[in-house]
């Protein structure tokens, strides 16, 4: 593991976790941005990290050159950095935090008017009285699955760039 790509892929997670903070601290946690797009951001935000990780490793370490599989292992090691820190930090972040906005979110007059108007256009096929449907939901609250499912967009999205940001930055030796 190349120690280089072990610290962009930490600066990554520090830049991660403190956007994260910003939109949990700030209040911005059930806004329209906060609520819908705030992970997807920080997802895509791995590629600036993937093209400044070979970039540095293939100046400093490689002489400039670079071979296509070892800018995908300078990639993957960023991802495997960031993967690892950032769903303990989610994970972290549930408990701490997120079950209780669930709670108030799934407890407020907005929800429950989602609600109604899902029951209204399924009339016969929402048949629990919708109380217990936000008990169900709050009752389902788990911090392991909301981290999976923090988890499964940045390992689709950070193998992909990986692969991408691979192909696009390498170099090959410059024979004339």
């Amino acid at each position: 593991m190349n120690k280089r790509a072990l610290v962009i892929g930490l600066l990554y997670c520090i830049a991660v976790i403190a956007f994260k903070l910003f939109i949990l601290l700030g209040g911005y946690t059930l806004t329209r941005f906060g609520f819908y797009y705030s992970n997807i951001v920080g997802v895509f935000a791995i590629i600036p990290f993937f093209v400044i990780a070979v970039y540095v490793v293939r100046e400093k370490d490689f002489g400039g050159i670079i071979s296509g599989k070892d800018a995908v292992r300078m990639s993957l090691t960023v991802l495997a950095v960031a993967a690892i820190v950032v769903s303990v930090y989610n994970y972290i972040e549930f408990d701490w935090k997120y079950r209780d906005i669930a709670v108030e979110y799934y407890n407020s007059p907005e929800y429950m008017k989602i609600l109604e108007d899902i029951k209204a256009k399924n009339p016969g096929k929402v048949t629990m009285p919708l109380p217990d449907i936000i008990k169900a939901q709050i009752g389902d609250l788990s911090a392991g699955k909301a981290t999976t499912g923090k988890l499964f967009p940045l390992i689709l999205i950070g193998l992909s760039g990986a692969f991408v940001t691979a192909m696009f930055m390498k170099r090959g030796s410059k024979k004339a």
